[in-house]
């Protein structure tokens, strides 16, 4: 199997491994997520469905509060006379609906202190029975402060109570799939939000209590109010979102759940299961749950009465199909990013194995090509296939060959150099020596002329132009002396930040230097130097002349010195003239080779200046780039009495080109 195939198998398993584990663990996450933010969320609605039942259970306590002290109902209990009790038939409501304007009750009745009923306004003609039976009137009695609970009352009483209500009491019972058994096919008895509110006189003393009650099958003010509060009409496709409902026992009471047959589903029955669990056991219920013809979350509550018995429930539920339908295209959209995924990180990742392969034999040519002597071959980033390490190795390989070999053949130059300069020196001096005697007769004899020849005689201005040449060819051959002439023996250690500075404190303040800048960044603590300070100022002065005709007056003269890594001493030398073209770096030492314009110069400086550091076991060097200056960089060994001559010389070359 070759390399290739092993890849994009290797490829193919992982991609469908890591799909696979990612399908399982999303799908999951998805599941788990969504039920949980349902579950949340009926949690959320059926505490506040108990907010808005205890709302209304406070709400008919107040209301009988206001009647107490608005109606003249203690005088009434005290004379006897109960006709200024008629006003109170008109807060007895006729359909279902409360309004918070009208103080609208089903039930309404004063009694005294043993619980005998004085007026009904619902009912008059009913009076003179005790209902000390009503939980809430006897302990409003018994502690004398207000009481409030649900209760559920029989038919007969309620018909008692008010006549009217006998059309919302009978509910026709409805089974529903997965309902409970009920037997009955009516459902008589009623639930009822009672309170009652003591009455006293002005001495404090009790003279009875008011009763008031809402009846609660058929009336739909709460369950709809839970679900504008709850759910705000929220629909989804066409049906609403979140229903609320009331139960006495299983049987719906009032609900906002609607039937096949567009109607309240009142007289349904709820669920075997969570009947069992809210009204046979007492807990709350949150679950998937069948509602009429429909699966709903849902979320039911015990109602407890005053005695805390447990006569009915508080329902809250939404419907599911918005939540399937979004966990069902949740998952068919992580599902289809999944395997376009891993379509796609199967294609990155055979595009990646051939890069790989194709890396290889891009390695393998770079290899041929360096074994032919190409060491300027780089591998090209652009192509990199993940072989970083080997690429940034293979090219710090090819660099450090080249340069290697730059330094070698650098060095190479520069022997070279150093051999056609000592070439040259013994032929100049030499030609020198020759010259010398000769010039110098004739200097003398011209000189003897010029001294007989009268003032006013036609050839003097000749004579001088002679002894004027005669004088500078001297200058020049005693230039050439100086360039080949061996060093002195007056040799001694010293400082070459004080040479530096010697040199510069004689040319600083010249005309030619007044529009430079000079900047010294010289080491402190430098180790001394052997050597003769006369000839290293000549060559500072040398550079320093230098620098100035290349910046034409106007420029920054940068002078350093550093002790480098190798303990020689590195003086160099900056300027921020016109530079010097690449063609003319070679011959920049060699004597009678100038940049300047004719007669600006002899072309002898800068080979006396390299005369004179190598006589110092030193060497110089020079960078230079058109149009951004240059800088020239001495190498000179610092004192050192157990090493020789050669010895010195060759540290100075080692530091300035380290070739191994």
């Amino acid at each position: 199997m070759t390399l290739q195939t092993r890849l994009l198998i290797g490829f193919l398993i992982a991609t469908c491994l890591t799909g696979a584990v990612a399908t399982v663990v999303g799908i999951t996450i998805i599941n788990s997520t969504t039920i949980d933010e349902v579950q949340r969320k009926v949690q959320q609605d059926i505490n506040t469905a108990k907010l808005i039942y205890r709302h209304n259970l406070e709400r008919l306590e107040y209301q009988l509060q206001f009647i107490a002290l608005r109606s003249p109902i203690h005088e009434a209990i005290l004379s006897g006379d109960l006709s200024p009790l008629e006003d109170l038939r008109i807060l007895i409501r006729e359909g279902t609906e409360q309004s918070p304007e009208h103080m609208s009750l089903d039930m309404l009745t004063l009694v005294d202190t043993a619980g005998r009923v004085i007026y009904r306004a619902a009912n008059p003609d009913a009076r003179g029975d005790i209902i000390m039976w009503d939980s809430v009137v006897r302990r409003c009695l018994e502690k004398q402060v207000p009481h409030s609970s649900a209760v559920t009352m029989p038919f007969e009483v309620i018909i008692a109570q008010n006549p009217k209500l006998e059309s919302r009491l009978r509910i026709p019972i409805v089974k529903t799939p997965q309902s409970i058994e009920i037997r009955e096919e009516v459902l008589t008895d009623g639930m009822v939000l009672r309170a009652a509110y003591p009455i006293r006189d002005k001495t404090g003393t009790l003279l009875g209590a008011l009763v008031g009650g809402v009846l609660l099958n058929r009336d739909y003010s709460i369950v709809d109010t839970i679900r504008e509060t709850v759910y705000s009409g929220e629909v989804y496709r066409g049906r609403h979102m979140g229903f609320a409902t009331i139960f006495l026992g299983g049987v719906r009471i009032a609900t906002n759940v609607i039937t096949t047959d567009n109607q309240r589903a009142v007289g349904t029955i709820v669920s075997k299961e969570v009947f069992d669990q809210v009204i046979e056991q007492g807990q709350d219920w949150i679950g998937r749950a069948f509602v009429v013809d429909d699966w709903y979350i849902s979320s039911y509550t015990p109602i407890w009465d005053i005695d805390n018995n447990n006569i009915g429930m508080l329902y809250t539920g939404i419907l599911e199909a918005k939540y399937r339908d979004m966990k069902r295209n949740t998952t068919l959209i992580f599902l289809g990013i999944i395997t376009l995924g891993m379509v796609l990180a199967f294609i990155i990742s055979f595009g990646l194995g051939q890069s790989i392969i194709k890396r290889i034999r891009i390695l393998k040519q770079a290899t041929e090509a360096i074994s032919s002597g190409n060491l300027e071959y780089q591998l090209p980033p652009g192509r990199s296939s993940g072989f970083d390490i080997i690429d940034e190795a293979f090219n710090n390989m090819a660099r450090s060959l080249k340069d290697r070999d730059e330094r070698l053949q650098k060095a190479f130059q520069r022997i070279t150099r150093t051999e056609r300069l000592a070439s040259l020196g013994l032929m100049a001096a030499g030609v020198a020596h020759e010259i010398n005697n000769p010039l110098g007769g004739i200097l003398l004899y011209s000189n003897l002329v010029l001294e007989e020849m009268p003032a006013d005689h036609t050839a003097r201005q000749n004579l001088e132009k002679i002894i004027y040449q005669t004088d500078r060819c001297k200058k020049i051959v005693q230039n050439l002396l100086d360039f080949a002439r061996t060093p002195s023996g007056d040799q001694s250690p010293l400082s070459i930040n004080d040479v530096i500075l010697t040199s510069l404190n004689l040319v600083k303040d010249q005309s030619m230097f007044l529009g430079i800048e000079f900047k010294t960044e010289l080491a402190e603590n430098l180790p001394k130097i052997m050597g003769d300070a006369s000839r290293l100022e000549e060559v500072f002065l040398n550079l320093f002349i230098n620098a100035s005709d290349a910046m034409t007056g106007s420029g920054t003269m940068t002078i350093r010195s550093r002790l480098s890594s190798t303990g020689t001493i590195k003086i160099s030398i900056t300027d921020t003239g016109k530079g010097i073209d690449k063609a003319y770096l070679p011959h920049i030492f060699e004597p009678f080779f100038t940049t300047k314009d004719p007669g600006q110069g002899t072309g002898l400086g800068l080979s006396i200046t390299y005369g004179i550091i190598q006589k110092h076991n030193g060497i110089i060097d020079v960078e230079s780039e058109p149009g951004k200056g240059t800088t020239f960089t001495i190498t000179i060994p610092p004192t050192r009495s157990d090493e020789s001559t050669e010895q010195r010389r060759y540290s100075a070359a080692r530091e300035d080109n380290p070739i191994g």
